[in-house]
């Protein structure tokens, strides 16, 4: 009985953090600019990107799916720095 709960506290935990994500990335994508400190996105992308395999590994699906978010949410913003810095460069 508790396992339940804490299975849905695990899907509200996954809910709460896709929606802080989803603003920040369409401002990415509308502006076309990456406002977040890039060492700060950088590390969050490799992080997520290490426990979304991790969490593969343990079979775990909430984790596969929040750092799979999490990884897609980061990359978009790393690829619209990259960008910027080609502009810059350039």
């Amino acid at each position: 009985m508790v396992s339940e709960y804490l299975q849905y506290l695990g899907v509200l935990g996954l809910v709460l953090i896709a929606l802080g994500w989803i603003p920040e990335t369409w401002e990415i994508i509308k502006k076309k600019k990456n406002n977040l400190n890039f060492k700060f996105n950088l590390l969050y992308a490799v992080g997520s990107l290490s426990l979304l395999l991790y969490a593969i590994y343990i079979k775990d699906i909430i984790f596969i799916l929040l750092n799979g978010f999490a990884f897609l949410m980061s990359g978009i913003g790393l690829i619209y720095k990259f960008k910027n810095l080609r502009k810059l460069i350039s």
